[in-house]
C-alpha cells in the first residue's frame, strides 16, 4: 500500500508543463524528444520531431519548422497566433540550405538556418524571459537593382486590429503613428483569406506594435534605416519594393536617399533613408 501511495504522489508532483503540450498540437512522432533546461529557473523546454521544434518558455510556445528553419506559429497562454516567417528573402530569390539548433550556455535556444544568397545565416534565439531575437546576415551579396533586402512575415489579416509604430526610442517621438485595419473581424477564422487588398503603408520604423484580437507583438529593431511594409499602399511609388508577404522589414544598401512615402491611405510624408548594412536584427516580444 505504501509503495502505491508513493508512486501516485510522485506523479502528482511532476511539473505541469510536461502535460500542457496536449493543448497545442502534441508531437506524435515516435522519434520526438524532450529537452529540459539544466537550470530550472530558465523554464525553457524543447520538444523535437522530424518536422519541427516546439520551444516552451513560461506560458508561451514557439514553433519552428525544420523544412525552412522559420518561425511558424506562436501560442501565448490559451491563444494560438499563426504568425509565420516567410522562407528566404523578401525581395531577392533565395534557396534554403540547412537548419540546426543548440542550447547556449545561458540556457537560451538558438535555431540557425542557411540560405543562398541572402540571408547567408538566419539566427533565431529564444531567451528565458520569452523574448526572441532574429538576426539575418551575409558577408556580401549582389542585390536587386533597387538595392532592397528584407524578410517577410505572414499572419491572419482579419485577426489584426491595428499597427502602431515609431521611428525613434523616445515615447514622445513625433514620427509615430497608428494604422487601423478596416478589415478586422472579431473572432475571425485564422484560415479565412482576405477578399480585398489591405490598404497599408511603407514607413521607416524602429519600434512596431501589432495588436491582434488576443495577442500583442512588440518588435524592436537594431538596424538603422529599416522600413516596415504592410499591405498595398495607395499610390505606391515604383521606386519602392512590392511587398509579397503580409508584412516585411526592409532596408536599402544603396546609400542615403529621400522620397515621399505613403504614411497611410491618402497621406504622405517626406523622410530620409540612412545607409543600412548587414545584419538585420529584430527583437520580438509576444504577450
Amino acid at each position: 500500500m505504501s509503495f502505491r501511495f508513493c508512486v501516485f504522489t510522485v506523479l502528482l508532483m511532476l511539473p505541469f508543463r510536461l502535460f500542457a503540450w496536449s493543448a497545442f498540437e502534441p508531437l506524435t512522432d515516435p522519434k520526438s524528444k524532450d529537452f529540459e533546461s539544466e537550470n530550472p529557473e530558465n523554464q525553457i523546454t524543447v520538444r523535437e520531431s522530424t518536422t519541427e521544434l516546439q520551444i516552451a518558455v513560461g506560458e508561451s510556445i514557439f514553433v519552428f519548422g525544420k523544412a525552412k528553419g522559420t518561425l511558424d506559429k506562436v501560442k501565448v497562454g490559451m491563444h494560438v497566433l499563426p504568425f509565420s516567417q516567410s522562407a528566404g528573402a523578401e525581395i531577392n530569390q533565395s534557396t534554403f540550405s540547412k537548419v540546426s539548433w543548440k542550447r547556449l550556455k545561458n540556457g537560451s535556444i538558438q535555431i540557425q538556418s542557411s540560405y543562398n544568397p541572402w540571408p547567408a545565416i538566419l539566427t533565431w534565439t529564444v531567451f528565458a524571459n520569452g523574448d526572441l531575437k532574429m538576426e539575418a546576415s551575409a558577408p556580401s551579396i549582389q542585390t536587386s537593382e533597387e538595392g532592397w533586402l528584407g524578410l517577410g512575415f505572414n499572419f491572419p489579416d482579419r485577426m489584426l486590429s491595428q499597427v502602431s509604430w515609431k521611428n525613434g526610442q523616445s515615447a514622445s517621438d513625433p514620427n509615430s503613428s497608428i494604422w487601423k485595419n478596416s478589415s478586422f473581424i472579431p473572432m475571425a477564422d485564422p484560415e479565412l483569406e482576405m477578399t480585398v487588398d489591405v490598404r497599408g503603408f511603407f514607413q521607416p520604423v524602429q519600434q512596431v506594435k501589432l495588436e491582434f484580437e488576443t495577442v500583442t507583438v512588440d518588435i524592436r529593431s537594431e538596424t538603422s534605416g529599416l522600413f516596415l511594409g504592410l499591405g498595398h499602399p495607395e499610390n505606391q511609388d515604383n521606386t519602392f519594393p512590392k511587398i509579397n508577404s503580409d508584412m516585411a522589414f526592409l532596408f536599402n544598401q544603396q546609400g542615403p536617399r529621400s522620397n515621399s512615402l505613403p504614411q497611410a491611405p491618402s497621406e504622405s510624408a517626406v523622410v530620409e533613408n540612412t545607409v543600412s548594412l548587414n545584419p538585420l536584427v529584430l527583437w520580438f516580444h509576444f504577450q
